[in-house]
């Protein structure tokens, strides 16, 4: 069965075809199977290395030797590259929207929730997100690290049901098979541990990448964490593509324990602390106890506590009884002056809107 929403990360390799430029026809390639995906009703985030290749493309005696050159690269070379996957989408008349990011546009939870609901209004306006690391402006002591990290993080932040990082490889195998032809490919994981993860820690990145298989199973324990699978792949053979998301495709397999909305809850559940509370009428209470409804703002009665965006807050009824727990879209401030209101007078009254709903059904532990 195909999965509904899914992140694909293509490497530097991929985009190069191992050369030392972009490889148009090969990205073309890649194109058509994501449009194959799309016209099945699956929801595609592409996560895209490639930015420092294409700036390289007009440097060809240029030498990378500091992080200075690697951000000037980048910056040459990201509009560039987003110009050749316009082109490439326009053709089966797909529209993109591009999203950079750096590890404090993640660490700070106002940000993080931004990024979360730009990739939902992106895929809501049937848009296809292109993620990359801010390398323009990424020193070493904000770098997200590597895109493998990065494919992992989003789908995390879209509550994605699989990631499939595609590579220079078929997978994951027993040794290496670029020095030991009789390598075999290990088709699934199902326990990643230190020793795995240490045997990988040599592990040596292409000269344009930054990523190896050390850092994919890393990205991999991530997401299996995280209740979401994760698939290695090679990412020259496109075709094999629609397989892997049905899970019949060549590859290694990392299988999630737990599926992604129960191990997002469990982490709300164990790892947030209440800072304020709103109440709720009977016909709020209702919908979000029998419904699976979100928190809209008419059905809010009162709010308290000193919270900001992105805040945990306790959901009670009119008798002061804790109903549920969530992350609040909105800040104590303008939770007081839409309380009541229609999603529609939000803009209205505030000026602006982070969305129609104060705590998304996503962002709820309900009490049983």
């Amino acid at each position: 069965m195909l999965n509904s929403r899914i992140v694909i990360k293509v490497g530097t390799s991929t985009l190069t075809n191992k050369s030392t430029h972009l490889n148009k026809a090969h990205m073309l390639e890649l194109v058509r199977a994501i449009a194959t995906l799309k016209q099945k009703g699956l929801q595609v985030i592409l996560v895209s290395s490639g930015a420092v290749a294409a700036g390289k493309e007009l440097f060809t005696n240029f030498s990378i030797s500091s992080i200075g050159d690697k951000q000037m690269l980048a910056s040459v070379g990201q509009g560039r590259l987003m110009a050749v996957y316009d082109s490439l989408f326009s053709i089966y008349d797909i529209k993109i929207g591009q999203m950079l990011l750096t590890r404090a546009d993640l660490e700070n939870r106002e940000r993080y929730l931004n990024a979360r609901e730009l990739i939902e209004n992106l895929l809501d306006n049937d848009v296809i997100p292109i993620i990359n690391e801010n390398d323009a402006v990424s020193i070493s002591e904000i770098k997200i690290g590597d895109n493998d990290n990065i494919a992992a993080i989003t789908g995390i932040l879209a509550n994605a049901d699989s990631v499939i990082l595609l590579t220079d490889q078929d997978g994951l195998y027993d040794s290496d098979p670029r020095s030991n032809k009789n390598a075999k490919l290990i088709e699934q994981v199902d326990v990643i541990d230190n020793t795995l993860i240490q045997s990988l820690q040599s592990s040596q990145a292409g000269s344009l990448g930054t990523g190896g298989m050390y850092t994919k199973v890393l990205a991999a324990k991530k997401c299996t964490d995280a209740g979401i699978n994760l698939i290695i792949a090679n990412g020259q053979d496109t075709d094999n593509l629609l397989n892997l998301v049905a899970g019949i495709g060549r590859g290694t397999y990392f299988k999630a324990k737990t599926r992604a909305d129960l191990a997002r809850k469990t982490w709300l559940e164990i790892a947030t602390v209440d800072k304020g509370y709103v109440i709720v009428d009977n016909g709020a209470k209702e919908a979000i106890l029998h419904k699976g409804s979100s928190l809209l703002p008419s059905g809010i009665k009162a709010v308290g506590g000193s919270f900001e965006r992105g805040a945990m807050l306790s959901i009670k009824d009119e008798e002061g009884t804790s109903i549920a727990r969530g992350i609040t879209r909105y800040n104590m401030e303008d939770i007081a002056r839409i309380k009541g209101l229609k999603s529609t007078d939000i803009i209205t009254t505030l000026g602006f809107s982070h969305g129609s709903v104060v705590i998304h059904r996503d962002d709820m532990i309900v009490r049983k």
